[in-house]
C-alpha cells in the first residue's frame, strides 16, 4: 500500500508576514516638550550671562549738552565763597559742595542763635554768592542751555540726640536754573491749623 503524501499529512503552515510597528508617539511628544522648554532656559541664559558680562562697566549718561553749565563755575569761586562765607557773624561752620551741577551751601550757625540771626545770614550767604557767581548768569538757565542750582541752608543745630526738635530753627533758600528763588522755614510748619489738628488726632 502506498504511503500516503507527506505533503498532504502535513499541516499547511501560515507564513505570517510581519506587522509594520506601530510608530510611538511619546518620543515625539518628548522632544516637543524639550524644546518647548529649552527656548526660554536659552533666553534667560542669555540675558544672565550678558548682564553678568555688564556688571562691572558703569551706566554712564550724559545728562548735560554742550551749552549747558556755560560759564562753568571754578573751584577758585567756591574757594573764594567759602572764605567770604566765614566771616558772616554768628557762624560756627560752613561747608560748600558742587555736585550733580547744584552749589549746595551749609552755614552752622550758634546753638542760641535767635530767629533773626539765622535768616540773616541766609540772606548775606546769598549776597556773598551772587557777588561772587551772579544768580542771572550762573543759576539762570537761557535759550543755550541749562545752568546751575543752589540751594543755602542757615540753621542753628540740625536736629540728633542732643538737639531737639523744639527751639531748632532751620531756612532754605533754593534756586533752581529754571526756576525763582524760594525760601522755605524748614523747621515751621506751613500749614500750623492741620498740624494742631494731626496732633489732636
Amino acid at each position: 500500500m502506498a504511503e500516503p503524501n507527506k505533503a498532504s499529512n502535513k499541516r499547511q503552515r501560515k507564513v505570517k508576514t510581519p506587522r509594520q510597528p506601530r510608530q510611538k508617539q511619546g518620543h515625539l511628544l518628548v522632544w516637543i516638550t524639550l524644546i518647548i522648554i529649552a527656548i526660554p532656559c536659552v533666553i534667560v541664559g542669555y540675558v544672565l550671562l550678558t548682564s553678568m558680562e555688564e556688571q562691572n562697566e558703569p551706566v554712564v549718561g550724559v545728562r548735560f549738552d554742550s551749552g549747558d553749565l556755560n560759564p562753568k563755575i571754578e573751584q577758585s569761586q567756591l574757594d573764594q565763597i567759602q572764605q567770604e562765607l566765614s566771616g558772616i557773624g554768628g557762624v560756627e561752620s560752613v561747608t560748600d559742595n558742587l555736585k550733580s551741577a547744584t552749589l549746595r551751601i551749609h552755614l552752622n550757625m550758634a546753638d542760641d542763635a535767635d530767629r533773626g540771626t539765622v535768616e540773616a545770614a541766609m540772606t548775606q550767604a546769598r549776597d556773598i554768592v551772587n557777588s561772587i557767581l551772579p544768580f542771572d548768569t550762573y543759576f539762570t538757565n537761557t535759550e543755550n542751555g541749562k545752568n546751575y542750582d543752589i540751594e543755602i541752608d542757615s540753621y542753628n543745630w540740625i536736629v540728633d540726640d542732643s538737639h531737639p526738635q523744639d527751639g531748632q530753627i532751620y531756612f532754605k533758600l533754593t534756586k533752581t536754573g529754571a526756576g525763582n528763588e524760594v525760601v522755605d522755614v524748614i523747621s515751621e510748619p506751613k500749614d500750623p491749623d492741620l498740624v494742631s489738628e494731626i496732633v489732636r488726632q
